[in-house]
This record gives structure tokens, sequence and C-alpha cells, in this order.
């Protein structure tokens, strides 16, 4: 299959799947997405909107949206993840018990009783289930979800479903650093084919191993540390990297062979001693008095929608450009208000690249 004949529906769109779907050629990503920032930014980059609210699509009959949006082949969806947290009181729990009797009930086969559960409960709840909802409706041949890990048994329970209407489904979780991104952040995904057979993308990197950074993985590039990807001095993409790496990002138009893809060349004035150390902007644990901490020599921790609070030697605020950056966005991309928010919610386009170019099949090498 060829990406460039393929027409991608992108709930709750953002815009990391969007920039993935140019990389690859999938020029016809339509995103759906509420929030009026995210939006703009959409537009300042070329991506388009062609509605706002889930619901409004869901709402209409597949030939009701066929007649107003065209035909698609590939379902993205990355819902919101807030009511899944397992921390504080365990209602991430009770969310997501409340999301698997729905399954069990078929609440995903009319759209009205899929809202009146989110009203009853909380409707971002309900909302990670209209994926479901538009998979049952419209059969697209190709499906990529991802979500925070606590919603692996959602995930898991939507294959045991989607196998039954024929589609071959793989459900894990992955590392984002395994893709090329130099930042560690476990994402659930889930990749479907109707007709099968689907994979999942095979790590191009090594998985960064917290209590053993020494330790690499064989037979794949190293991790990518943040020093390399900000272009901070004394690294360069072959030091830092491997030839692999500069060969594979070197043959694509727009990606220079002395560093990859993402690289800006960020500025190191103004670092006081110690400055090349990241401190997170969370607690380790749950102990706020214990913020981890990462060399430039290291990937970053995982940027969340609270990034613009994590410090280089716990004095100078990382910039959203920096983020950016870390959550492997292309050099020059451009961001409209709200910019951490956006930056922190969204898939790493490089990790994005890879599931979407392994579920259409495109070969290394394109």
């Amino acid at each position: 299959m060829s990406a460039a004949h393929i027409k991608a529906l992108d709930l709750f769109a953002g815009t990391g799947w969007g920039v993935a779907c140019k990389n690859l050629g999938v020029v016809k990503e339509k995103g759906v997405e509420l929030m009026p920032e995210a939006v703009a930014t959409r537009e300042a980059n070329g991506m388009e909107t062609i509605y706002r609210d889930v619901w409004e699509g869901l709402r209409l009959t597949k030939e009701q949206h066929e007649a107003r949006y065209g035909r698609y082949g590939l379902k993205i969806a990355s819902p919101p993840c807030q009511t899944f947290s397992i921390a504080g009181s365990g209602s991430g729990r009770q969310a997501l018990n409340e999301v698997l009797r729905a399954i069990e009930l078929h609440a995903y086969k009319d759209a009205e009783a899929l809202w009146d559960f989110g009203q009853k409960h909380d409707p971002r709840t309900a909302l990670v289930l209209t994926p479901l909802a538009y998979v049952w409706r419209d059969r697209p041949k190709l499906i990529a979800w991802e979500q925070v890990p606590t919603v692996l048994p959602v995930w898991q329970a939507c294959a045991e479903v989607m196998r039954e209407w024929g589609y071959d489904v793989k459900v894990e979780v992955l590392n984002s650093e395994q893709y090329g991104v130099p930042q560690t952040r476990k994402r659930a995904i889930l990749v479907a084919r109707l007709g099968g057979p689907v994979h999942l993308p095979i790590p191009t990197h090594s998985k960064y191993y917290q209590r053993t950074p020494e330790k690499l993985d064989a037979g794949v590039l190293p991790w990518v540390p943040m020093g390399a990807a900000l272009g901070f001095a004394g690294f360069t993409a072959e030091k830092a990297m491997g030839r692999g790496m500069v060969a594979r990002y070197g043959t694509r138009p727009g990606r220079p062979a002395e560093a990859p893809a993402f690289a800006i060349r960020a500025s190191a004035g103004g670092m006081e001693p110690g400055g090349f150390v990241l401190r997170s902007n969370y607690g380790t644990g749950g102990d706020a008095s214990k913020r981890g901490e990462r060399t430039i020599n290291q990937p970053a921790a995982t940027l969340t929608s609270k990034a613009d609070r994590m410090k280089w030697g716990g004095v100078r605020r990382l910039t959203a450009e920096e983020a950016a950056t870390l959550q492997s966005y292309p050099q020059g991309f451009t961001f409209t208000g709200k910019k951490f928010l956006q930056i922190g919610n969204a898939v790493p386009p490089l990790m994005a690249e890879a599931i979407l170019a392994a579920l259409i099949g495109i070969k290394e090498g394109r």
C-alpha cells in the first residue's frame, strides 16, 4: 500500500501525528481538533482541520460523513487521558472500569448512548471510546491509537472487539527513545489492519535503562542524548548517534547529514555551573522534593504540559523551542499560543512516524 494514496482522519489531532503523516507522504491527513490554539498551529503549518468536535462527526451516518468530509482509510486517535491517572484517590481505576463496562454493553454502537454515558460519569472518560465508535461505523482499513500506559486495558478490550470485525490488532506499550526521540516516554499503542496482518515498529535505538544508563541494546543505535538533539557544543550526529543514523536522516530532503532532522542550534548562553543538567517538573514516586535530573548526555525525562517548569541546573527554564526539539518536532515548526500544553500533549512525531511506517508497510530507506 502506498502512503501517497492514504487519507487519514485524525481525532484529537494536535500536531504530532500530522507531522509524521507529512514526513511519510500521507498528505491527506485531516484533523478533528477542539483546542483553538492547536487549530491555529495546524493552520500555521499547513495542516487541515475539517471539524472541531469528535461528537459532531460521530452523530452523522457513515454516508453523511463521507458525503461531507470524504472517505478515509487510516483512523488516527489520541484521546484525552486526564481521567485515567493512577495517582490520587483511585478515580483513574474507576474510570477504566467504567469504560470496560461500556465496551461490554456495546455503548460505542450508539453515539447518543455513548454521550449519555459520558454525562453520567465524566465526559472525558467517554471520549476514549469515540475512536472505537468511528471504527464501528466506518470500518477503515488502518488504525493507529495512542494513549498513556494506564489505558492499555481499554486498548486490549477494544482489540478483542475489533478482531471480531475482521481486524488484525496489536497492542503494546512502546518507549519513545527506541525510535530516535531524545526523551523517555512510554505510550500504549494500538495498531490494526482490516484483513491483516499488522505490525508494530521494530526499535531502531536502544532502550534507556535508568538504573544502568551505560547498558545498550545490541544491534540498534544508542538512544539520542539531549545534547546531540539540541546541538550543544561538543556533540555531533556521528559522535553521539553513529553513522547509521546520520545516513538515515541524510537521505531525505531537508534533513542535513550533519545533524538529525529535529536538531536545532540551541544557545548555551546564560548557563550557570551545572546548567547542563535538566531538572524535571515532577517528583519521583509522587514526592515533589525528589525531582529527577538528567544531564545533556542522557535523553530527557517525559515532557508534560507543564514542561515550562523544567529547569537547566535548577536556574534557567526550558524554552518552548527546546521542548519541541526534545519532543522530536522538526526545525522551524511554528506553535501558536499555549506552546507547552501543545508540545506536552503531543505524540512525538518521530515515534508516530515509526508507528505509521510499520502499519502502512513502508520500508526503511524509502
